[in-house]
């Protein structure tokens, strides 16, 4: 792996903060994907051994409700 790979606490930290925004409860679809989001949360954790692919597929399942709901985007 690189050196400019992010450390393990900056996924964490962007993970948890990505979850705070989305989880909010600003729109109905927004709510709807996170609650498909976290049950995907469950299965990383059963189908993924190493923590850094946890929190990267937890970082791009964010990605991915965020660019559904471009009105969730608040470029914090």
């Amino acid at each position: 792996m690189s050196d400019k790979s992010p450390s393990l606490e900056h996924l964490r930290l962007t993970v948890d903060r990505m979850e705070r925004r989305l989880g909010s409860g600003n729109s109905n679809h927004t709510n709807e994907l996170m609650g498909h989001y976290w049950a995907l949360v469950a299965r990383f954790e059963v189908d993924l051994a190493d923590e850094r692919d946890r929190l990267l597929s937890r970082g791009g399942a964010l990605m991915l409700i965020q660019a559904a709901d471009p009105g969730e985007d608040t470029d914090e």
